[in-house]
């Protein structure tokens, strides 16, 4: 558990990940955090500040990232994942008649704990998030798609890394170290690309509010970030975009939760609380509501 942000603050990442130590390739290690890189480089020694004390026994380091799930809309979502994922005995997002880990202390094997983690991707709270699984290990990319417990879904969205790595060269220390270097580095572009994609998404739509009033495409209503006075409510609204770059679409928030919340009912039957997927009024493509919602906070904040 990393503690940098506030419980309510919606970050630009956060993740909950699988590390596995790379000399004792059984011992595994579920944790969570804002910055992976960061907490990679406390769990091996290299920063001594932010405690990573149960990754310090005997022999268990250095310590490699094996998997991580990204997308979380805030610390507080995160925890409740990282905890699940820790105690799937007890937790109340896997039912007991799901449940493959039945008691305290199993569940040790990775294809109890990838198992669990599929299973926590199944629960309505965690689904509509949409988050993103990303496997940095090719020996855990082939246990996730074995699928030995038989819990795959489409819906859940796998990354997987073009240089995964294969199993260390050899049992001796400079093997050992090269390879927790080299997973260092996969952590370290994986971290970049996703800080980087969420800092351009929002520096344009900002770049777009800067401009003064703008008319929901929607509802017609006027949403303007920089005098408020001009807008039709008179105060901030939370706003949606398309997050393709060549799409204008703008619209309030509950609006275009309107149209997606209609859209898959008329896909499934059944009105969607919070709705999963939905299509860009203006350009089609499809829209994935929690990005959307992520981006709107941020925004708004």
């Amino acid at each position: 558990m990393d503690d940098e942000l506030g419980p309510a603050e919606v970050p630009a990442f956060y993740c909950c990940y699988l590390l596995r130590s790379i000399p004792k390739r059984l011992s595994y290690y579920i944790g969570s955090t804002p910055n992976p890189v960061r907490r990679l480089r406390q769990h091996n020694g290299l920063l001594t500040k932010g405690g990573a004390y149960r990754t310090k026994r005997q022999g268990t380091r250095p310590w490699e990232l094996a998997a991580s799930v990204s997308g979380f809309p805030s610390k507080i979502a995160a925890l409740q994942f990282e905890h699940a994922w820790q105690h799937p005995y007890q937790t109340r997002f896997i039912k007991s008649e799901d449940r493959i880990v039945k008691k305290k202390g199993g569940g040790r094997s990775i294809h109890q704990r990838l198992a669990v983690l599929k299973l926590l991707l199944h629960h309505p709270f965690f689904k509509v998030m949409s988050l993103v699984v990303h496997l940095f290990s090719e020996d855990i990319q082939r246990v996730w798609f074995l699928d030995k417990y038989k819990l795959e879904a489409p819906f859940i969205h796998v990354e997987v890394d073009e240089d995964a790595l294969c199993e260390p060269a050899g049992n001796d220390e400079e093997s050992i170290i090269d390879h927790a270097m080299k997973n260092l580095k996969l952590v370290e572009l994986f971290y970049g690309s996703c800080l980087k994609e969420d800092a351009e998404s929002l520096k344009e739509y900002r770049r777009r509010l800067e401009s003064g009033a703008m008319r929901c495409a929607i509802c017609d209503k006027i949403v303007d970030y920089v005098d408020y006075s001009n807008s039709t409510s008179h105060d901030k609204e939370l706003v949606a975009f398309c997050c393709n770059r060549v799409c204008d679409f703008f619209s309030c928030l509950s609006c275009l939760y309107n149209v997606f919340a209609s859209d898959e009912e008329l896909r499934t039957g059944e009105v969607p609380l919070i709705p999963t997927t939905g299509q860009c009024p203006n350009c089609n493509i499809e829209l994935t509501w929690a990005r959307v919602v992520r981006h709107s906070m941020r925004l708004f904040a």
